[in-house]
C-alpha cells in the first residue's frame, strides 16, 4: 500500500481493510488520512509514504507532521497509546474522538485552567504526555459542588492577636470545627474572622471593638491577595461546606461535606486550589491531582468567570 502527500493532503487508494481499522475518510475511490494516521501506519505498517514522488523517510515523516502542527509529537504517541489500548481513535480538529473527547498535551506545556474550562466539551479527558512518551490521563468536568453543613452559630467575642483571633468559646471549634484549639483557647484565622463578624456571630477587640472593615484591611496587610482567597471561602461556606487550611497539601483550602464534630472528623473531600486566568505548566496541574487522590481527595481548580462568579473545575486522573 501506497500513500501520496499532495498538496498537504495525504490519501490512499480505497481500502476496505483501512476502513475497518477506522483509518481516515472515504471519498471515491480514495482514503484521506490525517497526518498523525499517516505517521502511524508507516511507524507501525511500514506502509510507503510518497512526497513528489519519493518515499520519506519516517524522520522526514514526522518533521513534515511537526511543520503542519507544533504540538504534533505528544498528538502522535497519545493516538499511537489509545491505538495499543483498542480505540478506533478519529483524529478532528486538535482532538482525538473515542469513547472520551482527548486533547493530547505535553507535560511541559503552559496551559491555563480557564481556557480549558472554555472548550466547553463533554467527556473531555486529558491525555497528558511525559518526556519519556508515556501517557496519563486526566478527565475534566465543570462541577456545581454543594456541602451539607448548616450552622446555627451563638454569639461569640474574639481578641485579635497580630493575625489571628483568640476566643474562649470552645464550641465555634468542637461543634462547627472553625480554627484550632490549644489549652482551651480557639485561635481562628482571619478569613473565618471576617466571615464570621459578616455573619454577625463574631465581635472583635483590640483596643477598642473592630468593625469588618477594620478586620479586612488588618487582614490586607499580612495578605496581598486575601480579597480573592475570601470570595472562594465566603462562596464555599455559602455552598453549605467546611473550609479548612489546605497549606500542608499545597493547596488554599482543604473542603468537608460536613462535620458533626472535631471529635469525629470525616475526611475533607476536595482540594481547592484558585487558579483564575493563571498558566502553568501542565505536571503542576498533574502533580496537585495525584497528590489529592494519593491522599483520598478530589482536585478543584477555581477561576472567576466573565461575570464575577466562581466556576469549580474537577480534574480526575483515570484508566482509558
Amino acid at each position: 500500500m501506497e500513500i501520496i502527500i499532495d498538496k498537504g493532503q495525504a490519501y490512499t487508494s480505497y481500502s476496505k481493510n483501512l476502513e475497518k481499522r477506522g483509518f481516515g475518510i472515504k471519498k471515491g475511490g480514495r482514503i484521506y488520512l490525517h497526518p498523525v494516521e499517516v505517521v502511524y501506519l508507516a511507524v507501525k505498517n511500514k506502509v510507503k509514504v510518497l512526497m513528489n514522488g519519493e518515499r520519506l523517510k519516517i524522520l522526514e515523516l514526522f518533521n513534515w507532521a511537526v511543520s503542519l502542527n507544533e504540538d504534533f509529537i505528544p498528538f502522535y504517541y497519545a493516538y499511537e497509546d489509545l491505538r495499543i489500548r483498542g480505540y478506533k481513535v478519529k483524529p478532528l480538529e486538535g482532538y482525538l474522538v473515542a469513547k472520551y473527547v482527548f486533547l493530547p498535551i505535553a507535560e511541559s506545556k503552559m496551559v491555563s485552567i480557564v481556557e480549558i474550562a472554555k472548550k466547553n466539551v463533554e467527556n473531555l479527558v486529558l491525555a497528558v504526555v511525559d518526556e519519556e512518551n508515556e501517557v496519563t490521563y486526566y478527565k475534566v468536568e465543570e462541577v456545581d459542588v454543594k456541602g451539607n453543613q448548616f450552622e446555627r452559630i451563638g454569639k461569640i467575642r474574639g481578641y485579635l492577636v497580630k493575625d489571628r483571633i483568640l476566643t474562649e468559646d470552645t464550641e465555634i471549634f468542637e461543634r462547627f470545627f472553625y480554627g484550632s484549639i490549644k489549652d482551651g483557647l480557639v485561635s481562628l484565622s482571619l478569613l473565618e474572622g471576617v466571615y464570621l463578624m459578616e455573619m454577625g456571630v463574631l465581635e472583635v477587640y483590640s483596643d477598642e471593638k473592630l468593625s469588618v472593615e477594620d478586620l479586612r484591611d488588618i487582614a490586607r496587610s499580612f495578605d496581598l491577595n486575601f480579597d480573592r482567597r475570601f470570595e472562594v471561602y465566603k462562596d464555599l461556606k455559602l455552598r453549605n461546606f467546611v473550609v479548612k487550611t489546605g497549606f500542608k497539601f499545597g493547596s488554599d483550602f482543604r473542603v468537608y461535606e460536613e462535620v458533626r464534630s472535631a471529635e469525629d472528623l470525616p475526611h475533607s473531600k476536595y482540594l481547592v486550589t484558585i487558579v483564575d486566568d493563571r498558566r502553568m505548566p501542565m505536571f503542576e496541574i498533574a502533580r496537585a491531582v495525584r497528590l489529592a487522590q494519593n491522599v483520598r481527595k478530589k482536585k478543584l481548580f477555581v477561576y472567576k468567570d466573565s461575570e464575577g462568579k466562581n466556576r469549580y473545575v474537577l480534574i480526575e486522573r483515570v484508566k482509558v
